[in-house]
């Protein structure tokens, strides 16, 4: 290797361990109060999470991760099941959106998320590959897996 890339190297590992000495890892997943997946939002954070009973609950987060009552959002969930596109429809309830229909049976499949602040404002638009089975490493289902180096999570 040449004296110039080795001196690259060396600075981008100096770089990259002191910045995570620092306390400032933002590629590693924040794990969800409910156990769900959490994406980042423009107001904070919003949970993904898939219910027991196969319903969906979004839950926005302000600082400190403390739910925030449903407002103005609007959300939209596709889910591109092998037995074909649903959308689920969603009701307001205490501290999140809950959803009136249910997931398509299986897993295996991608699930469309939509988060918009307003009725008028621009969609942001999230994509995550629907799985149960529960990893062995963070002990969250596959959906929600927050290992830094779980090839599912898109950084």
């Amino acid at each position: 290797m040449n004296t110039l890339l080795k001196t690259t190297l060396t600075l981008l590992a100096i770089a990259s361990t002191s910045f995570a000495e620092e306390g400032h890892d933002h590629d590693k997943p924040i794990p969800g109060p409910k156990g769900g997946r959490i994406l980042e939002v423009e107001s904070g954070h919003a949970e993904f999470f898939v219910q027991p009973d196969n319903k969906v609950s979004i839950t926005f987060y302000g600082s400190e991760m403390k739910p925030t009552a449903p407002s103005d959002q609007v959300v939209k969930v596709i889910a591109e099941a092998p037995s074909g596109k649903a959308m689920l429809d969603f009701e307001k309830t205490g501290d999140a959106f809950v959803s009136t229909t249910l997931l398509p049976e299986g897993e295996g499949y991608r699930i469309v998320l939509q988060i918009r602040p307003t009725s008028g404002s621009k969609a942001q638009n999230f994509r995550i590959d629907y799985h149960t089975e529960i990893c062995g490493e963070c002990k969250h289902p596959e959906y929600a897996c927050i290992c830094s180096d779980h090839e599912g999570h898109e950084h």
